[in-house]
């Protein structure tokens, strides 16, 4: 089911703007998304006659996404990975804070390379989310994505909890807090699917999940892998009631033999059915646009996309429409050429994203205000002391104009509103950019109310034709 949800919006001035700029802000409900429109020009045999596209469940018209995921810092990750690309297999690894590390020699870089893998959201320390406080998990997440979207400079939008653990018997109030927390993270994916799938705190279709099939931790299983994978593909509807992505793992503890047992089964999975292979990080933006795309049609042959932005969604993967007709000719999105592939008397029309709307190339996090990625950028978070407001500064002092300009503030899990976002359309040199984000502690008890409090400012930002992202964050008690 696709769903399109649209953000109300309040225009507002501030005191010391310059005349018409003005900044617009809005609270954010979970799961919705930033969008743009495009204008799509199909060339096919009769124009009058051609269907309104569809959007594919599964880019390019695959039949499933196939991807991996292994969890833990673990360096053996690097031999697993080098099995993956041998085989021609993608994949996500989902890690832990590991301090220090530097870009590149980081082993959050060496697993993404030059994007032929990603990696995913495990926590800081890895420790039982539901032995913490609310605040304390939400900054065990939170704070893990950020340090993993600076190391790569790539966005993080999958999670997998430590010890596969999110709720505690008894106490319903730990898995509503971990919910909050996730959503506030801005995670778009968790390859738990009991998670997403049965969680009265979850709204429906804000996070995506995926079929597992494991082979094996340490010893491979190949029999009964084969028999697992094929049980979900002949049982087609009831397994995309979850998803639309299999994927295999959880570990990679695999070496020596049974390294090369894991190989053999990735080899046969590359031809083994129509399979988009993918990481989680671009499954996870695709079922994003998936559900959030609408497609009207303008004149015949001409269709207005409004689709969510690529920054928001982790990763600039295309968009897949789909003709029931073979007619089409050649398609251009806004006078760029779509790639274009006819299957079965179907035409499947690949959209990229606007350059506009790209996820950024460079991902840094303010330290005491300075940007070292970003020099002259700073970025301050800071509590009023007088109505305990959160108080967000960006000053430019580049030397160039920055653009498009989106600030998202999360707050702790205790708090309201969650969510908070700020658009301006530029900030000139010399400029500073001040919001205050109201924040009203509204939950009682000790689950609440224990530990350090985490809050989040995110800025993506166009400067010089670079996409950016800067966050700045505050730890208090």
């Amino acid at each position: 089911m696709k769903q399109h949800i649209a953000l109300a919006v309040a225009v507002m001035g501030p005191a010391g703007m310059a005349a018409g700029d003005v900044t617009v802000k809005a609270e954010l409900p979970y799961g919705a998304v930033e969008t743009y429109r495009q204008t799509l020009v199909v060339d096919s045999v009769a124009p009058g006659r051609l269907p309104a596209p569809r959007v594919a469940p599964v880019y390019d018209g695959h039949k499933w996404g196939l991807s991996t995921r292994w969890d833990d810092s673990n360096p053996n990750a690097l031999n697993v990975r080098r099995k993956m690309i041998e085989n021609g297999i993608r994949g996500t690894f989902y890690l832990n804070s590991r301090t220090p590390e530097t870009a590149p020699d980081a082993l959050a870089c060496k697993l993404t390379g030059k994007g032929e893998c990603s990696v995913g959201g495990h926590s800081v320390t890895h420790p039982k989310l539901p032995d913490l406080p609310v605040n304390e998990a939400f900054y065990e997440l939170m704070a893990n994505r950020i340090a993993l979207e600076c190391l790569t400079d790539r966005p993080v939008n999958s999670l997998a909890f430590p010890y596969g653990q999110y709720q505690a018997k008894g106490r319903p109030e730990v898995l509503e807090g971990i919910t909050h927390a996730v959503l506030r993270t801005g995670y778009l994916h968790c390859v738990y699917s009991g998670f997403v799938l049965h969680n009265p705190f979850l709204p429906e279709g804000v996070v995506t999940t995926g079929l597992q099939v494991v082979p094996g931790d340490r010893q491979v299983d190949a029999g009964r892998f084969w028999a697992h994978i094929e049980k979900v593909r002949q049982n087609d509807a009831s397994s995309r009631k979850t998803s639309d992505c299999i994927f295999l793992g959880v570990h990679p503890w695999q070496q020596g033999e049974e390294l090369e047992r894991l190989g053999e089964v990735m080899g046969k999975l590359r031809e083994w059915d129509d399979f988009w292979h993918c990481t989680h990080t671009e499954y996870a933006a695709y079922a994003k646009q998936w559900q959030a795309t609408t497609v009207a049609t303008s004149a015949p042959g001409i269709f207005t996309l409004t689709r969510p932005a690529a920054f928001e969604l982790g990763d600039n993967v295309a968009l897949t429409l789909v003709f029931d007709s073979g007619d089409v000719r050649s398609a251009k999105v806004d006078g760029i050429d779509c790639a274009v592939r006819k299957v079965d008397g179907k035409t499947f029309v690949n959209v990229p994203h606007g350059p506009r709307s790209a996820a950024p190339t460079k991902i840094d996090e303010a330290s005491d205000g300075a940007s070292r990625k970003f020099p002259g950028l700073r970025a301050m978070a800071a509590l009023n002391a007088e109505d305990g407001a959160l108080a967000v500064t960006l000053e430019n002092a580049t030397g160039a104009t920055v653009t498009d300009a989106m600030l998202t503030v999360s707050l702790p899990p205790a708090c309201e509103p969650g969510m908070l976002r700020w658009r301006r359309a530029e900030i000139a040199t010399g400029a500073t950019w001040a919001v205050s984000a109201p924040v009203m502690q509204t939950r009682e008890g000790e689950y609440w109310r224990s530990g350090q409090r985490y809050f989040v400012a995110r800025i993506d930002f166009a400067r010089d034709g670079e996409h950016g992202r800067l966050y700045a964050t505050l730890r208090d008690e």
